[in-house]
């Protein structure tokens, strides 16, 4: 009887021993710290956030294309001349004798050829003049020549760069003006069609 007694206890124990340890262990959980939630997490101010790049972020400025034409280097090929009218209503540039000065300068003797009635329609005039059509000297005829054709008059003293290899020389009357016949004189030949070229 004592040792069942004795049994009894231990048993008694056992089981109150085991139930304490089952009903310390949720209290251990819950002393551990709690899983964060989602309001746990740090908040994000405005500030802190990149907005993202609006249309005005996009650089709007185009690179021109340059539209400027290349420079055309100079040429000693002459110009298209036209051909002139061949009309003695206009003045005719017939022979041209071009020569040059000691001090640099030319003398152009020009033949010309018009149908000159008098005052009222003659040739009044010739020009020598570079490829672009800037006159480089100028020859006035002072009274129509009409029993003289064709006639030659000169003009000294003309200037003409010396890169200059080509002029043209052109007459006019004081009706039609010019658009007659013309002579290009290459300046770099002794002679050509029309011209002769004298150098000292």
């Amino acid at each position: 009887m004592q040792y069942f007694t004795i049994v009894s206890l231990i048993l008694i124990l056992t089981l109150t021993a085991c139930g304490s340890a089952a009903t310390a262990e949720p209290a251990a959980e819950a002393n551990e710290p709690p899983l964060p939630t989602p309001t746990d997490a740090p908040a994000v101010t405005p500030a802190e956030v990149q907005p993202l790049a609006t249309p005005t972020d996009v650089p709007t400025e185009i690179p021109t294309i340059a539209t400027e034409a290349a420079a055309v280097p100079p040429t000693d090929e002459p110009a298209a001349v036209p051909e002139g009218n061949p009309d003695l209503d206009y003045a005719q540039v017939v022979f041209v004798t071009a020569t040059q000065s000691s001090d640099g300068t030319w003398r152009f003797d020009t033949t010309v050829r018009h149908n000159d009635q008098g005052w009222d329609d003659y040739a009044d005039a010739w020009q020598v003049v570079d490829l672009a059509g800037n006159v480089l000297g100028e020859r006035i005829l002072l009274h129509p020549h009409d029993t003289e054709q064709p006639f030659t008059r000169s003009q000294s003293g003309i200037t003409i760069p010396d890169d200059m290899t080509q002029v043209i020389v052109q007459a006019k009357d004081n009706v039609e003006g010019f658009g007659g016949q013309v002579v290009v004189v290459d300046l770099t030949q002794r002679e050509g069609e029309k011209f002769e070229v004298v150098r000292p």
